[in-house]
């Protein structure tokens, strides 16, 4: 397994941004739920009045940090998978 693995959001072929997969889970887990609460609270903002290049970019915003909880948020899962095919 690679210890470092590229984010989904990267914007290029060549991936730039990427997590650390032997990271403790603990600290994945948190940045994880910060990202999906970063992701949550710009999409909330959606029920004010906002114009269409501000709903752009926060869609936009919303879209990379949710993306970015997800795939951190998949790597805690492939742990926990692994943990479990574990004999007791």
């Amino acid at each position: 397994m690679d210890q470092y693995k590229p984010l989904q959001t990267n914007p290029t072929g060549v991936p730039v941004l990427a997590f650390n997969t032997f990271a403790p889970s603990h600290l994945l887990h948190e940045t994880a739920h910060s990202r999906v609460r970063i992701g949550t609270e710009l999409l909330e903002t959606l029920s004010a009045k906002t114009d269409s290049q501000n709903l752009h970019h926060l869609v936009t915003a919303a879209l990379v940090s949710l993306r970015d909880g997800l795939d951190m948020m998949g790597e805690i899962q492939r742990r926990l998978d692994a943990q479990a095919e574990q004999p007791v």
